[in-house]
């Protein structure tokens, strides 16, 4: 219903129709549409119902980094590339309906903020333990996720694949590109 009709245009009744449950028993399973809506993100980004609330997903997006990206910052890089776009596909409703969801509802606006911030954190998680060295010149580790968070980000999967007509390889590749250039020491991998 969300797909069809967007989060401000689903009615919890349509809902309830839809599933074929009573109101009643979607109150009762999910408490109102907010929350709903909050599962189907957090279920969507991780594909586990758990993994957000027993903050599992950071450590199980470190474990996804093989042992060349753990000491090769410039596979590190690509690795993420990699991984920011398999959860970018999987997560491009979800997103937008979390964004179109927190311009009309304020709980669904404060979900929202709170899932930018996992977004961070789980970038973060993806650059921890990488040798400072492997930065630019003048570029924090601090500096390196906010970079990862722009570049690594709905928007510029919406902008590249949606509206540029980026196959999901094409984006994947920019975004590693990118992320090389932006974070990392300039020059060849292993110079």
């Amino acid at each position: 219903m969300f797909a069809e009709c967007g989060y401000a245009g689903t009615t919890v009744n349509a809902i309830a129709e839809r599933a074929g449950v009573s109101l009643r028993t979607l109150y009762t399973a999910w408490g109102s549409k907010r929350r709903l809506l909050r599962a189907y993100v957090e279920h969507t980004m991780t594909g586990s119902s758990t993994a957000v609330t027993d903050g599992t997903w950071v450590s199980h997006l470190q474990d996804l980094l093989d042992e060349e990206a753990r000491t090769d910052p410039h596979a590190r890089m690509r690795q993420i590339a990699r991984i920011f776009s398999d959860v970018a596909e999987r997560m491009d409703l979800a997103w937008r309906l979390s964004r179109d969801g927190a311009a009309v509802d304020p709980g669904v606006r404060q979900d929202h903020a709170e899932l930018e911030q996992l977004r961070r954190r789980s970038l973060a998680g993806l650059l921890e333990g990488m040798d400072d060295a492997a930065l630019r010149p003048g570029l924090t580790g601090d500096g390196a996720v906010d970079t990862l968070l722009v570049i690594a980000s709905p928007t510029s999967y919406d902008t590249l694949v949606h509206a540029r007509g980026y196959s999901l390889e094409q984006f994947e590749r920019w975004v590693g590109d990118t992320l090389v250039a932006a974070i990392l020491v300039p020059g060849p991998p292993g110079a």
